[in-house]
């Protein structure tokens, strides 16, 4: 399912409410937001903190441990 969305002043989405229900999305509920690209994905989370604090790190350093040339791993690799 596909629904155009506009952004609001402060940078705001309303989630339509089809979505909301059929994901089990109420307040309160983690959202995670990734960029790919051209591409932004949401998605409902249900871990603590210190999970969220994992994927949000993996997420933010993936580009550096993806880095060919990053050579700074290689003694631990």
């Amino acid at each position: 399912m596909k629904e155009l969305l506009t952004v609001g002043e402060k940078g705001q989405i309303v989630i339509p409410k089809k979505f909301r229900e059929d994901l089990k999305i109420k307040k309160g509920t983690k959202l995670l937001i990734s960029e790919d690209n051209d591409r932004l994905t949401i998605k409902p989370v249900n871990l603590d903190d210190k999970h969220i604090l994992m994927l949000l790190s993996e997420s933010s350093l993936k580009k550096t441990w993806g880095n060919k040339y990053d050579e700074r791993w290689d003694d631990v690799l």
